[in-house]
């Protein structure tokens, strides 16, 4: 009985969790295998990690291209493991850690991607000359290049009238702050869009020396990631990068935060742009909107209601909202809503105001009418089930060992 009780506590520990199993094939960790198969190859190091219920976000900042090179010093990889989601085998971070990333696209044009078979597709740098190696081997195809090194970015042509300032802005009139707004002046004699990318954070301190690189590094928490698109011309124009204040709040630090703006245009990325620290703030001086600045449904209500007829839509019976996240794409705010389902939160992702742009998906593992990678975590009637068969085993044994 002992045995199974200790079964039990192990099953119930896992159901608290959504566990899911990477599927993959045989000799999908070796290199000759990943090399033709992954989109791109990059050689960098973590700059940031947010984690999220279902997933985590890596900020990459790129040392090297070794194939399908873009003319960009930072990307981000998503990972299907979070705070309440966690998948066998997935690639895994530290921050500053350095490595060589078999990448999948998600949106090359957005810098997203995906680690090509989880963490077998994560590569110290010692296997660089194998992978080269291996990439040389492959046949050209119609168009390539042979050339895979990327050409250095000319200079940011974008001039940062410094300093820049920060305020909070409360939308609501409730005495609580949205937003954390940064703004700067800004100018540039080579007229165009450019796209700014702003993270908060807060400094750690220095860490420890790592013992197999013999190297230290500067901690620092990501509070939150931002993006600003703008049209700049030769006229000087406010610039603003708008960090929502749910996460400042969540977070539980206080200010002054520090504020980190890389820049980019349609053809290259420029890297850093300027630094800022803010005005000491108190996280409870903040709180999630109700109401964003960008995006195609800027009122929580109405996502809400988008959200409630694509269920109604789809034949899912939902409840309250029990969670809200804001997301960005394409430097656009959107709302993320988890609400109350049957048995497992179910969640809406508001893309814009048709149906066909509310993405469901039900947080056990899967989504609606598309599989996805893994396997659905262990019920509650799972976790009965084979508790009852695990004792019934353990009492078969007791009975075979008394005769």
């Amino acid at each position: 009985m002992k045995h199974a009780l200790t079964l039990l506590a192990l099953l119930l520990t896992l159901a608290s969790a959504t566990t899911t199993a990477a599927m993959l094939v045989e000799g999908a960790g070796e290199i000759s295998y990943q090399v033709p198969r992954a989109d791109r190859i990059v050689a960098g190091t973590v700059t940031g990690i947010q984690t999220f219920y279902d997933h985590t976000i890596v900020t990459i900042e790129v040392d090297y291209w070794l194939k399908s090179p873009l003319p960009v010093k930072a990307i981000t990889v998503r990972t299907e493991c979070g705070t309440g989601v966690r998948t066998e085998d997935e690639a895994s971070f530290a921050t500053n850690e350095t490595a060589i990333l078999m990448l999948e696209d998600v949106d090359a044009s957005e810098n997203r991607f995906m680690i090509l078979c989880g963490e077998a597709g994560k590569h110290p740098t010692s296997d660089r000359d194998a992978i080269l190696k291996e990439i040389s081997d492959l046949p050209l195809r119609s168009g390539d290049s042979d050339d895979e090194v990327v050409r250095n970015p000319p200079p940011n042509p974008v001039q940062f009238i410094l300093p820049a300032i920060d305020r909070g802005l409360d939308m609501d009139g409730d005495g609580l702050f949205d937003y954390l707004i940064v703004e700067i002046d800004a100018r540039t004699d080579e007229p165009g869009r450019y796209y700014l990318h702003g993270e908060l954070y807060v400094p750690l301190g220095m860490l420890e020396e790592n013992e197999e690189t013999g190297m230290t590094g500067i901690g620092f928490h990501i509070i939150e990631m931002a993006p600003a698109e703008v049209y700049l011309n030769e006229s000087v124009q406010t610039v603003a990068i708008n960090f929502e204040g749910g996460g400042i709040r969540n977070s539980e630090i206080n200010g002054p935060y520090e504020v980190k703006v890389n820049v980019n245009n349609e053809t290259w990325g420029f890297g850093h742009a300027f630094d800022h620290t803010t005005d000491a703030y108190d996280h409870t001086q903040f709180e999630q909107p109700t109401a964003l600045l960008s995006g195609p449904v800027r009122s929580k209500p109405v996502a809400i209601g988008l959200a409630r007829e694509r269920a109604q839509e789809l034949g899912i019976v939902v409840g309250e909202v029990n969670h809200t996240e804001i997301r960005i794409e394409r430097a656009y705010e959107m709302w993320a809503l988890d609400f109350e389902g049957e048995e497992f939160d179910e969640r809406f992702v508001i893309h814009g105001t048709d149906m066909n742009e509310i993405e469901h998906r039900t947080l056990n593992g899967t989504m609606k009418g598309i599989p996805m990678r893994g396997v659905p975590a262990i019920g509650t009637a799972g976790v009965v089930a084979i508790v009852a068969l695990v004792c019934t085993l353990l009492a078969r044994k007791r009975h075979r060992a008394g005769r």
